[in-house]
């Protein structure tokens, strides 16, 4: 992995280079507080899932604060993660009942342009039950897209007629309720 790789470069750089320890108190405070911040920052990132700006992070750690043995521990295992979970990531979803699911994930994340570009990938994927419109219709709603919203919330009915019932009671739809076109696809609630 070119992360592990890198990491290992900046190690051997920095081992080539006589590393000075530092004189007094205050440099090795110093030292502290700059590595902490750096694996902060990691944790940051990885906690977004930003994956590669976090294996910099604690291989940065790694590299330029070999002596602070509390974090270099922390910052190994957190590479470690941050290259397999951008591996895991790296999968794609092939099945329609994997990409709703993600799709539901970044939707309650507040994330719903990421859960429209899930729902635009499973196009040519059967949809049965209408269950990926009747997402897309929520997340556009949600995004301030009507016109559209209403267009895939229309596609959800046709596919079942469940979606209409529960058009009318959706929270993620109610930015719609004032659309005529609304009104006469779902009825009155």
């Amino acid at each position: 992995m070119e992360v592990e790789k890198a990491a290992r470069e900046m190690q051997a750089e920095t081992a080539g280079a006589a590393r000075k320890a530092p004189a007094t108190h205050r440099e090795a405070a110093r030292d502290l507080s700059h590595a902490r911040k750096l694996f902060e920052k990691g944790m940051e990132h990885l906690h977004k899932r930003e994956m590669d700006p976090a294996a910099r992070c604690f291989a940065e750690v790694l590299a330029l604060h070999p002596d602070e043995h509390e974090l270099i521990d922390r910052a190994r295992t957190y590479l470690a993660v941050a290259g397999n979970g951008k591996r895991d990531r790296e999968k794609p979803l092939r099945e329609p009942v994997e990409i709703y699911h993600a799709a539901v994930f970044e939707k309650n994340r507040g994330n719903c342009l990421k859960a429209l570009e899930l729902l635009h990938s499973a196009n040519g994927h059967a949809d049965p039950d209408g269950r990926l419109a009747y997402l897309a219709a929520c997340c556009l709603a949600l995004n301030g897209r009507p016109a559209e919203a209403v267009e895939r919330l229309r596609a959800a009915i046709e596919a079942s007629a469940q979606n209409r019932i529960q058009a009318r009671l959706e929270a993620d739809l109610a930015s719609l309720r004032s659309e005529p076109h609304f009104e006469a696809l779902v009825g009155r609630s």
